[in-house]
């Protein structure tokens, strides 16, 4: 969960009734814990505290996602191609600020909360009308190279003010990945997932800037996702539910947070699989492209679910 500029404008189209889902399927898993299950609580007192990751192996890239916070009203939508921009499968809120999100071409992107640091800023470089990530690096990238030469062409202080409250991870169909944040310099900074087969994991702490985080280093988090992507060592082993149950493991149950949904992209294949409020025996699978053709308008996630009976 990543905070950025948006406005609430857009939420009075969700007012307008029900809309319907094209391109979507929902399939049943088995409860999905081939490493187990690990109940992972926090300080309620604390924001959301989103997991995050990328992972490659041989020919397949998956992006995975766990929203934790505190709004139940969660969407998903589409931003559609046009005027030399790419269409964007949307994730979020009902103020249609975009939480998470792939592209037409594989780009995916989360954020995670962090707290606020101050950052430098460059009057000189272009000036971002929108957030620049979840708007104009999803819209106008296909790659991680190309958002990482992007986001440092633009002057970041200014839009936010001389300070950021967070990080991105970026991922892509070749199996580039990389979280994008700020150093303790307040320079923009990148770590990189190695090369090749390999797998990035980001959570409330900074990945350049250790010691700006929630929670402690490495959180419980962390080092649990770190330890189950680690024993998926074949690419027969990547499979969307051996990632659910990632994403099950870390996942947060609280009274006041807890995760609202979670997303596992199949960057290679382009297909979104969508889970409702840490269930992870449902799945409700999109195509991408198709969803983004069909300029998908806004819906809500519990929504996916409806057209078939629950065991």
């Amino acid at each position: 969960m990543l905070f950025n500029p948006r406005s609430r404008a857009h939420s009075l189209a969700l007012s307008l009734g029900a809309v319907v889902i094209v391109g979507f399927s929902v399939f049943f898993l088995t409860r999905p814990y081939p490493f187990g299950s690990r109940d992972v609580r926090r300080d309620p007192s604390m924001p959301g505290s989103c997991t995050i990751f990328s992972v490659a192996k041989g020919g397949s890239v998956f992006f995975g996602n766990n929203e934790d916070w505190r709004n139940p009203l969660t969407y998903i939508w589409v931003e559609p191609a046009g005027d030399g921009k790419y269409g964007v499968l949307c994730v979020g809120f009902d103020d249609l600020g975009p939480q998470g999100g792939i592209n037409e071409k594989g780009l995916a992107f989360d954020g995670n909360a962090l707290p606020s640091i101050p950052i430098k800023t460059y009057p000189k470089r272009l000036q971002p009308s929108e957030a620049i990530v979840n708007k104009t690096i999803l819209r106008k990238c296909a790659t991680v190279e190309e958002a990482i030469a992007l986001a440092g062409s633009y002057d970041w202080g200014t839009i936010y003010s001389g300070k950021f409250a967070g990080q991105y991870l970026l991922a892509d169909a070749t199996g580039d990945a990389c979280v994008l944040g700020f150093g303790a310099d307040g320079e923009l900074a990148v770590t990189r997932k190695p090369k090749g087969d390999g797998f990035i994991v980001s959570t409330n702490f900074n990945r350049a800037y250790p010691e700006n985080r929630y929670y402690t280093y490495p959180c419980g988090r962390y080092e649990t996702a770190t330890r189950m992507l680690d024993k998926l060592v074949k690419e027969s082993d990547l499979t969307v539910e051996s990632l659910a149950s990632v994403l099950n493991a870390v996942h947060q149950e609280g009274l006041r947070d807890s995760t609202l949904y979670s997303n596992i992209f199949d960057l290679k294949s382009g297909i979104a699989y969508f889970y409702d409020r840490h269930r992870y025996d449902r799945a409700a699978k999109l195509d991408v492209a198709e969803t983004i053709k069909n300029k998908q308008p806004p819906k809500r996630i519990k929504d996916l679910f409806l057209q078939v009976k629950l065991n």
